[in-house]
Parts: C-alpha cells; structure tokens; sequence
C-alpha cells in the first residue's frame, strides 16, 4: 500500500509514473525501468526518485512489491497483511545503505560506556525487551519505563540513548529526548517513519516504514508490527558486541 504522506511528495512527472503504475500494475511488472521510462516518456532518474519517494530502495524493490500485491494471499496474510511489509523491510535492510546505518548505530553503542533505551507503551515494553536481550549480550544497558523519571546522564560517562517510538511524536518521549540530548548523550532513534519530531531530534534515525494498523474495537489501540523492531534491536546487540569483541 502506498502511503498518502508519500504520494504527496510526488512531483508532476513523478506523479504521471505512478500513475501509470496504479493503473498497469500487471503491465509494469513485465517492464524493465527503461521500458517504463520509455512508455510514459520520462527518464530513468525520475523512476529512480519515484521509487525512493514511495518508501522503495530501487525498481527491483518496487517490482516485487506489485507482485507480491498480485499474488493469491493464504488465509494467513488476508488475516495479517502486514506480514507482506515486513518482508519488504527485511529486504530493504538487507541493502547495503541500511547496513551502512546499522553498522554505524552499532559502533556509536561500542563506543559507550552505557545504553538506555526509553519508550512508553508497547515500546516500553520493547525498551525492557532490549536491556535484557543487551545485557543477556554482554553490554551495559538499562532502561526508563516511567516517562516521569528523571533523567541523569552527565557523570556517567558516555551514553547512547535508544528511543522508541513508532509515531516520533509523542510529547513525553520527546522531552525525554530534549533531556537526553542537553545532558549531552547520543541518539539512536528507531520510528516507523523519520520524517517525526523524535527522528529530526536524534544522531541517527532508524526507519522501518510499515503501514500503521489500528484496532476495530479500540480506536486508540495502535496494532503496528513492531517485528522490524525487534529486528533491529537484536541486530544492533550482536553487531556491538562483535566490534567491542574485536577491539579488545
């Protein structure tokens, strides 16, 4: 599914392709980007932009996207159509961009003396998650799960705060990292998408950019997959464990 918050960012011959797109989705997976390039009469850079734009890392991303669309869904993902996403984010952190950001989130937690990890309810939940899995790991970590507790970082040597969040707009969340930050600790945020107030406040923004699922009966209750999160918060221990292995 393509996001309105994207589209919206499409300029007019951008536009013209996804429209196009929208319309031939069976067509343009016969396509190369030359031949799409060709039939709407643009140029191969402005499909390339498209792609990026609309949350893909290039036209081979967003050629298995339309047809994993197409294909007959088992029960199981008519019941969880999320699922589709997070195969896309698997890929799309496989990419040797999104390596490059992982590496470096794990080598600013080499290079602390703690981790602190902040989120408030079901990241809250994931922010206990990963101290246990970091400290399990073998990295000095603890966490804040009381969004009025104080924070106190100057004194404790150099600190990496890992906030969760899947909106990045949350107004306790964000004080907490204006905390963080004047107290002159690192960020790593990880949101769903990096155009959020948590993401523009941090060192490093990790994204993973699925469609937000709410619940029927409660329409406050936010049912986004947060397996990308955990994804890559399991990552990140192993990835700083073997650079702190290595040095030592």
């Amino acid at each position: 599914m393509f996001l309105p918050e994207q589209i919206s960012k499409l300029n007019e011959l951008e536009s013209l392709v996804f429209d196009f797109i929208v319309k031939s989705p069976e067509q343009v997976q016969q396509m190369t980007i030359r031949d799409l390039a060709s039939k709407v009469h643009v140029s191969t850079s402005t499909i390339v932009r498209l792609c990026t734009k609309l949350g893909f890392e290039g036209w081979a991303d967003l050629k298995f996207y339309l047809k994993s669309q197409e294909r007959e869904k088992t029960p199981e993902e008519q019941h969880y159509d999320n699922m589709l996403e997070f195969n896309m984010f698997l890929r799309r952190m496989n990419t040797e961009a999104y390596q490059a950001r992982l590496n470096q989130a794990a080598k600013m937690i080499a290079q602390a003396d703690y981790t602190v990890f902040l989120g408030l309810g079901t990241s809250g939940s994931l922010s206990e998650y990963a101290t246990k899995y970091f400290v399990n790991t073998g990295l000095r970590s603890f966490v804040i799960s009381d969004p009025f507790q104080a924070v106190q970082v100057r004194g404790m040597g150099t600190v990496v705060a890992v906030i969760l969040s899947v909106s990045g707009e949350t107004e306790q969340v964000v004080k907490k990292e204006l905390e963080f930050k004047a107290g002159g600790a690192k960020i790593i945020s990880i949101t769903n998408h990096e155009d959020c107030t948590v993401a523009k406040l941090s060192d490093l923004n990790l994204s993973y950019h699925l469609i937000n699922e709410w619940s029927k009966q409660y329409p406050l209750g936010n049912l986004t997959t947060q397996l990308p999160v955990l994804a890559i918060l399991e990552i990140l221990s192993h990835k700083s464990i073997d650079l702190l292995t290595e040095k030592s």
